[in-house]
């Protein structure tokens, strides 16, 4: 661990550590009629006062986002059950003329970016310049980075993002939405052994994930709405 590193300590069936105090804000999905999402906005923004900054992930805290100790009257159970291969190794690949989409599935935080302009899996089989410049905006537009971007030469096509750490909020599904991690930031298990440093990723902060630490969707099926 270098100093002042930016990085996640999973705890056993408790909250998330976030140490060397990075930005954290409230990202909310902006939607249409239909809630097709397509783009972000800026939220609140969380004082950071002292370190580690714990964030609940057992759902039940009545001081969004921050832990207040509910995982333990309420006998959460954070088992963790994801994967510490790459995210891509487990993908499906989907060639397009002149893109390569990488998705899997599992890590799906039901953003909804990709579901704009007839799906990011059938803009990548047009072929045409707006098509693809529509498909790529799309997978970065992705929280989780479940969806992959290449180019044919094999080039990734995703922007670097600064380090932060967001809080996602879906009021057009009137829900809340898991922790957005941007800018490579490391995922250490409560066993402590790091998960694939990724440019982009989601834990779950509903409590019912079957891929702990990592969202996947749970808070949507479960009508996920935390208390602030």
């Amino acid at each position: 661990m270098a100093d002042n590193e930016i990085y996640i300590k999973v705890t056993k069936d408790g909250p998330y550590f976030v140490y060397g105090k990075p930005f954290i804000n409230e990202k909310i999905i902006i939607s249409d009629k239909d809630c097709i999402a397509f783009d972000y906005a800026e939220g609140r923004i969380f004082e950071v006062k002292s370190e580690p900054v714990c964030l609940c992930r057992c759902g039940k805290t009545k001081s969004s986002p921050f832990c207040d100790g509910s995982h333990i009257e309420n006998g959460f159970d954070g088992t963790e059950t994801a994967s510490f291969e790459p995210l891509i190794k487990n993908a499906i690949k989907y060639e397009g003329k002149n893109l390569i989409l990488a998705d899997n599935e599992k890590y799906c935080a039901l953003a909804r970016f990709c579901d704009a302009s007839g799906t990011i899996w059938e803009l990548i089989l047009k072929g045409d310049e707006e098509s693809d410049k529509l498909a790529i905006k799309e997978a970065d537009l992705c929280p989780s980075g479940r969806l992959i971007m290449y180019d044919k030469e094999g080039n990734l096509l995703e922007k670097e993002l600064p380090k932060a750490v967001s809080i996602l909020e879906d009021p057009c599904l009137k829900i809340s939405g898991p922790l957005w991690l941007q800018g490579n930031i490391r995922v250490e298990s409560a066993d402590g052994k790091s998960y694939e440093i990724r440019n982009k990723q989601t834990l779950c902060r509903c409590g019912n994930s079957a891929n702990k630490p990592f969202c996947d969707c749970s808070h949507k099926h479960k009508n996920f709405k935390a208390e602030k």
